[in-house]
């Protein structure tokens, strides 16, 4: 992998945990559980934004 996308890509993934939380935490009607899901999709789509800004940026020479 290059090493440019390794930090978006890892945060993309790691968001998966948040999401993950919030849903069983849905599931369980733990309190607090739309603020968690939230935030996991927060996250994703950050991830997702920097991962793109990474790609369209030339490449200084």
């Amino acid at each position: 992998m290059n090493p440019k996308y390794r930090k978006p890509v890892t945060l993309f993934l790691a968001s998966f945990l948040l999401i993950g939380l919030g849903m069983l935490s849905h599931v369980q009607h733990w309190p607090g559980d739309d603020i968690i899901f939230g935030a996991g999709m927060l996250v994703q789509m950050f991830s997702i934004l920097w991962l793109i800004v990474v790609i369209i940026k030339p490449e200084k020479k």
